[in-house]
């Protein structure tokens, strides 16, 4: 199977070019994107282009909220070709979600398009001492490494469906797992589900919080007459890497050459400011007494930088049962209008901005690193691909994309690798001199405890290390206590023979 990528830096014109291969030439092609909120905009730049072609493509999009009269958005995918068997010029524009749920065999005469690097990776966390039963009853668990299985259903149980499991509340939450689960169990299969536990009795503990995963084979697309793919270091991003681990069948990719150079960049200088010299973004950070007050504290100085100017920021919306960055710093003074959420590649509605700011984290947890351990993947290739690449993909948002625009550009990052990752990015471009620099009399940066926050659960690794440090205190204790023991019987002896 042959891929073709195009791994062109953000605002190169990969998405451009891809959008003229397909209106300017009759064909069926699937779109597809990151976001529902980008169709409209993708939809008008493919009108635009085709008017500039004097095409007329049948423009189609296939999202979730049509389900209520067309079905699941997997099943508006499958029923393309026969939809749309007797057009010859049809774009389709999809999301990433909706073609990782899809079956293509029927799309021989289909493109595919895929722009941006979507989130492979399906990787969850569960804490499920009281449900062992349920999961021995049901699937099947197969060594593949010290402490990780592979998962397959059991034969008997392969009539256990998704709806199914989605129907009982108690098991609602294990839906996409079991839809994985039967996916990798099928006869020649290109999913893998994987888990951490030696055994399902495993679980059982209270403190033992486990994992599953899987990843998205690009062999799924296979049936499709041509395959690109469109997003910056795409080769390099963690979930093309996770991919080849999980696949068992060899890709060959085909690099795309860059697009021609068609726009002449304005120089233009870019400044990064960071809060943090020595400790990075991190939840635990974040989650912390002190490390809310801190972001409260770069909540004010943001509002105070930014007011007046027009601009995006965003944080991570989510935390547990605790206040999230983003509110912390809406409550401290930022605009809640200008916040958008983190992921924006694909868009280009905020090009006029030369002003963002954006505070987040999306480090892995043990457990995830330990998977990536196992998949022979360095972990800091998580942080790059999801924090860093996030970060970046926003920012790029603003003016630096607009090629008639030489204003200079202000970005605000929470810590100093976020920073020189932007740096080096933006040096690279040619048309672009950045510089980074703390922020001065900022918050103060919480010291990192030593060994880290206590986590109040565990893997099962961590358990069987925890039980093992256990049993040898036990062991020294008990041997103590012995040696006390004797010590005490001699003693008593010594006392006995000298009032003898």
């Amino acid at each position: 199977m042959k891929v073709y990528y195009d791994d062109s830096h953000t605002g190169s014109g990969k998405t451009e070019r891809a959008i003229d291969s397909i209106v300017k030439r009759k064909c069926k092609a699937l779109f597809v994107t990151e976001r529902i909120e980008s169709f409209d905009e993708l939809e008008l730049w493919m009108r635009r282009k085709s008017a500039e072609h004097g095409t007329a493509p049948i423009i189609d999009k296939v999202h979730g909220s049509q389900g209520y009269r067309l079905g699941s958005v997997s099943r508006q995918i499958k029923a393309l070709p026969i939809r749309h068997q007797f057009n010859d010029h049809v774009i389709v524009i999809a999301t990433h979600e909706g073609m990782m749920l899809s079956e293509f065999s029927d799309f021989s005469e289909w493109d595919i398009i895929v722009d941006e690097v979507p989130a492979i990776l399906n990787f969850e966390e569960k804490a499920t001492h009281l449900d062992a039963a349920f999961f021995q009853t049901h699937y099947r668990l197969d060594e593949v490494a010290d402490g990780w299985c592979s998962v397959k259903v059991k034969d008997e149980e392969a009539k256990l469906t998704v709806a199914n499991v989605r129907a009982d509340q108690s098991h609602d939450h294990l839906a996409l797992f079991h839809r994985r689960v039967l996916e990798a169990s099928t006869e020649d299969s290109n999913r893998f589900v994987v888990a951490n536990l030696p055994s399902w009795d495993a679980m059982s503990d209270a403190e033992v919080k486990w994992c599953w995963a899987s990843a998205f084979s690009l062999k799924e697309l296979e049936p499709f007459k041509t395959v690109t793919v469109l997003g910056n270091r795409f080769r390099h991003n963690v979930g093309a890497l996770v991919s080849n681990s999980f696949s068992r069948d060899n890709i060959e990719w085909e690099p795309l050459p860059p697009p021609p150079n068609k726009r002449h960049f304005q120089f233009r200088h870019v400044h990064i400011s960071y809060f943090s010299e020595n400790r990075t973004a991190s939840r635990y950070l974040f989650e912390s007494e002190q490390g809310q007050a801190m972001l409260s504290e770069i909540g004010m100085r943001l509002a105070q930088e930014l007011s007046g100017s027009d601009h995006i920021w965003m944080a991570n919306a989510k935390e547990r049962g605790l206040p999230s960055p983003r509110s912390l710093l809406s409550g401290a003074g930022m605009e809640d209008k200008k916040c958008l959420s983190p992921k924006q590649a694909g868009t280009n509605n905020h090009k006029h901005v030369s002003h963002a700011a954006a505070i987040y984290s999306a480090k892995g947890c043990p457990n995830l690193t330990a998977l990536l351990k196992l998949l022979d993947i360095d972990p800091a290739a998580w942080t790059t691909s999801i924090e860093h690449e996030a970060i970046l993909q926003f920012v790029t948002r603003t003016s630096v994309r607009d090629p008639n625009n030489c204003s200079p550009v202000r970005i605000w990052v929470f810590d100093r690798d976020q920073a020189l990752y932007l740096k080096t990015y933006f040096d690279g471009l040619g048309f672009a001199s950045a510089t980074m620099s703390l922020v001065p009399g900022g918050p103060t940066i919480p010291a990192k405890l030593k060994g880290g926050r206590r986590a109040k659960v565990y893997s099962p690794h961590e358990i069987d290390e925890r039980k093992a440090i256990k049993t040898a205190k036990d062991r020294e204790r008990k041997r103590r206590s012995r040696a006390r023991e004797k010590q005490r019987l001699e003693a008593a002896a010594g006392e006995i023979n000298k009032a003898a």
